[in-house]
């Protein structure tokens, strides 16, 4: 194939998407028609320094609803198809981004925040077991029932229901007549 049978047909699209970053393809495309940034600027009503650091590629790493706004205004104000312009400023799944997201910054962070709790928690658990296991049998501290607890809890199961109560002299009584 020649090279000039390689520009034909889609294979622009191709090579205009590989190399260079919406803004400059926005840039390259108002030069080509001859626009002048303050013309492009009355056309679309965005201030002229935004459109200068759209084309500078300041907003190429940021894809949210004000820059596609952006790009798609941009885009039809030159004549070119909006939704292609848009499709350049997103970024296509499985190719490596330079500087990450945000939300992919974040998952990472949270991700290693939780592994690191993790990590410290079972060392904790370590540290306690290893205590325990090294601690001798006679150090460790003795739990005791409180005994009269113990006998008022037996006395109550061994006193009959309500209805067979009997009754319990009191103290300095005498149970004789």
């Amino acid at each position: 194939m020649t090279p000039a049978s390689d520009r034909s047909g889609s294979a622009p699209e191709v090579g205009a998407r590989s190399h260079g970053s919406v803004g400059s393809y926005l840039a390259r495309q108002r030069r080509l028609r001859g626009i002048s940034l303050e013309e492009l600027a009355r056309a679309t009503r965005i201030p002229q320094r935004s459109l200068e650091r759209l084309e500078a590629g300041a907003f190429d790493t940021v894809s949210d609803g004000f820059v596609r706004g952006f790009v798609r205004t941009v885009a039809l104000a030159l004549g070119l198809d909006d939704d292609e312009a848009v499709s350049r400023l997103l970024v296509e799944p499985g190719k490596p981004t330079s500087g990450g997201s945000r939300r992919g910054l974040f998952s990472r962070r949270l991700v290693a925040l939780v592994g690191l709790l993790m990590l410290l928690g079972l060392g904790v658990a370590a540290a306690f077991a290893l205590i325990e296991s090294l601690t001798p049998e006679g150090s460790r501290p003795l739990v005791r029932r409180d005994p009269v607890r113990a006998l008022q809890e037996a006395s109550r199961a061994d006193t009959p229901s309500e209805g067979s109560a009997r009754s319990v002299p009191a103290a300095g009584e005498s149970g004789r007549p």
